[in-house]
């Protein structure tokens, strides 16, 4: 066979039909946001929305679907990868409504989906991704996107320097990152996932754990982990709430999914005793993240420390995801348990922030009055995040608490749950402010239909998750089989 033919026989186009629908529709939109003006400044997030819509609706099929590789071996066609993508993808759609509502009849409006559709197709790659030199092409695609949201409003002073710090820690870690990938090049000779798995068998174990120690800097910044996440806070308060939102979500949901993949793919079993490092990080992380909510006046950064947490606790059981059946799929729940809440939870301080141009606790004082409906949507949010049932967040942390019992480490489990335990003090005090407080301002929130239907999808699903729970988590057991 030819070397024409023998590549031929590696494409495998429908195996990146979602991707090739959104980046398509976003370098279609390039032009199109430049010269569109009037109301016209609507149709690239419409046009966007139903690039998305066909890209779930192309991505459903690979669920139940034969795992195989594409691309030479460096893509995978598996159900793991099509979950998660459908959870990035839900994630874009949610923030993308959220967006348009934002920056309605604004400068803005025109632009926000190019670098949204960009961002989702790197995160979707990076879910799927076999390939060392993919991984950090996808790593970038995600987080250069990212930077581009933050500073949508280019004239605001705490926009820029959100940006500049976001800029320069993520290109500190991925080059960190980028040149552990080479030590796991170097000891197998291949860029392969599953070859690397099979060579490191043999390799020097300090060789090994150096290479995983370097990594762990990429996706740890991505996933906000300490002490990876120290841009974090003032990235989310300095970008505009649907922004800080998406950021807190799709990043970090395409970054567990490459992690995962990589773990359990190119290095099987405890190799680096990456088991026992990711539980340590995962204690300090959710530990970490709820002190420093606890101090927190602004709601944006709350949230943020809120997300930090968030990510310990779902760290907890990829710790255990080698050795766990069970593991994958409450990961794969909680996800969009997080996706859900954390979502809902930015979309009412956007309204907020809109009206009264501030991110201030004192700016949700008496909303229970002001705007009741938003003020329900924002309390179930927290309630979810804090794991009050019978809400998504409750049973996604029973199932991460489960998966880390199963796989030996209770005194994480016990310490988790002290964690959520500390962190109801916090939601709880942002639920006083809303009903139990005089208003300090007589208006109501921002209107928009995109701000209603982000949170009337995010707000139903995370009850209707949370009273049948098994629905969500068949789906997460489907999204548990790797190409291995």
């Amino acid at each position: 066979m030819t070397g024409g033919a023998a590549m031929g026989g590696c494409m495998d186009l429908g195996a990146v039909a979602p991707e090739m629908v959104l980046a398509g529709t976003a370098l279609a939109l390039v032009p199109v946001a430049g010269w569109t003006r009037g109301r016209w400044r609507r149709l690239p997030a419409a046009l966007a929305l139903l690039a998305l819509l066909a890209a779930m609706g192309l991505t459903l099929p690979m669920l139940t679907a034969t795992p195989r590789d594409a691309f030479c071996g460096t893509y995978a066609v598996d159900p793991f990868r099509a979950f998660y993508q459908l959870v990035i993808e839900a994630g874009a759609v949610v923030s993308l409504l959220s967006l348009a509502s934002h920056f309605r009849a604004s400068e803005q409006e025109p632009h926000h989906p190019v670098a949204l559709l960009m961002a989702t197709v790197g995160g979707m790659g990076l879910a799927a991704a076999t390939d060392l030199g993919l991984i950090v092409l996808f790593l970038q695609m995600v987080s250069l996107p990212a930077y581009l949201l933050v500073l949508l409003v280019r004239s605001d002073g705490p926009a820029q320097e959100a940006t500049l710090k976001y800029f320069l820690y993520g290109a500190a870690a991925l080059a960190v990152m980028a040149y552990g990938l080479t030590f796991l090049f170097g000891l197998t000779g291949s860029l392969n996932l599953r070859v690397i798995g099979a060579g490191l068998a043999g390799a020097d174990r300090a060789w090994v754990a150096l290479a995983f120690g370097l990594v762990i800097v990429g996706y740890g910044f991505e996933m906000t982990l300490v002490p990876f996440h120290v841009w974090a806070p003032d990235v989310f308060q300095g970008g505009t709430a649907p922004v800080s939102g998406f950021v807190s979500v799709v990043p970090k949901v395409a970054a567990f999914a490459g992690l995962l993949r990589l773990l359990l793919e190119a290095m099987p079993g405890a190799l680096a005793a990456w088991p026992t490092v990711l539980a340590l990080m995962a204690a300090a992380t959710m530990t970490f993240g709820n002190m420093l909510a606890l101090r927190q006046a602004s709601l944006k950064r709350l949230l943020a420390y809120s997300s930090i947490a968030q990510a310990g606790y779902m760290l907890m059981a990829v710790a255990v995801a080698g050795r766990v059946p069970q593991a994958l799929p409450a990961i794969g729940y909680y996800v969009v348990a997080y996706l859900l809440m954390n979502l809902a939870a930015f979309t009412v301080v956007a309204r907020v922030e809109r009206m009264s141009g501030s991110d201030g606790l004192a700016m949700v004082r008496g909303l229970g009055r002001r705007a009741p409906w938003s003020a329900a949507a924002l309390t179930l949010a927290l309630l979810s995040l804090a794991g009050v049932p019978p809400l998504a967040g409750f049973a996604g942390k029973v199932f991460l608490l489960l998966a880390a019992i199963d796989g030996d480490l209770a005194w994480l489990a016990v310490l988790a749950a002290a964690n959520m335990a500390v962190a109801l003090s916090y939601y709880v005090a942002v639920i006083a402010e809303m009903y139990f407080r005089e208003p300090e301002r007589p208006e109501a929130v921002a209107p928009g239909v995109g701000y209603a239907f982000a949170l009337g999808l995010c707000s139903a699903a995370t009850l209707a998750f949370g009273i049948a729970p098994s629905v969500l988590r068949g789906v997460a057991q489907l999204g548990a089989t790797l190409l291995r």
